[in-house]
């Protein structure tokens, strides 16, 4: 296979990946919270200077931060941002990540959950307990404050800013965990908005034309791929009978 053949394959892997990628997006358009994923491409080069040739390489992924759109639920304990925050979350093995899918329940410990049993934290890193009687007659005010209606304060919601260098993996169910080596601080630049949920911010029209384009990028790149070994073969072929 020639260079140039060489280069069309390193494309279409990479393209695969963006496709994977562009599917799961759209696969999470109606997760809320959901964030999505675009991969990053980098030039690869290989050889001597006069005959460098330049290869498709995986530079990682970003996460696109845009904030989804807030639609009211009605359910107390349904918590939206405003703003550049993240709530905090206690996941297996008793570490912590963070998420903007603020459907939460309280359990029958008294504990404020999100639907997959991540337990919400408070400013400090603590699970956020609540009086099992409770009911759904909390008041939760922009900056987490928790309060019965006679105004007796329960405990408050922690909000934590993570640095948007930082890259994030997902851990699914619209829950990351940055890479870096700093811990997100708590932070007051985003409002707590009760009975809201922000939306996954995928728009699905603009994905799917994404994905198609992939797509076809994909099948161009791949058939420069079986045109280049048709014509190593035919070359092969031709020195075969010439000898």
């Amino acid at each position: 296979m020639s260079g140039s053949g060489y280069v069309s394959l390193s494309l279409a892997s990479q393209l695969e990946r963006s496709l994977d990628m562009s599917a799961h997006n759209l696969a999470n358009a109606n997760t809320a919270g959901f964030k999505a994923f675009h991969p990053l491409l980098k030039a690869s080069s290989h050889g001597a200077a006069e005959r460098q040739v330049d290869f498709v390489a995986n530079g990682g992924t970003y996460l696109d931060l845009t904030e989804g759109a807030l639609v009211p639920t009605g359910n107390p304990y349904d918590l939206a941002l405003a703003g550049d925050g993240w709530f905090g979350v206690r996941i297996e093995g008793d570490q912590t990540a963070y998420t903007r899918h603020g459907k939460f329940l309280l359990d029958a410990e008294g504990l404020l959950k999100t639907s997959h049993g991540h337990s919400l934290l408070d400013a400090g890193g603590a699970p956020i307990a609540l009086p099992q009687d409770i009911g759904l007659t909390v008041t939760i005010m922009k900056d987490g404050t928790i309060s019965t209606p006679d105004g007796e304060v329960l405990g408050q919601v922690g909000v934590f800013q993570i640095d948007q260098d930082q890259r994030m993996s997902s851990l699914g169910h619209g829950v990351y965990s940055p890479t870096g080596e700093e811990d997100p601080q708590a932070t007051t630049e985003a409002d707590v908005v009760q009975g809201f949920i922000e939306t996954s911010n995928v728009q699905s029209v603009l994905e799917l034309t994404r994905l198609i384009n992939i797509q076809r990028a994909y099948e161009n790149a791949m058939q420069i791929v079986g045109e280049d070994h048709g014509l190593t073969k035919q070359a092969i072929e031709r020195l075969g009978r010439n000898g």
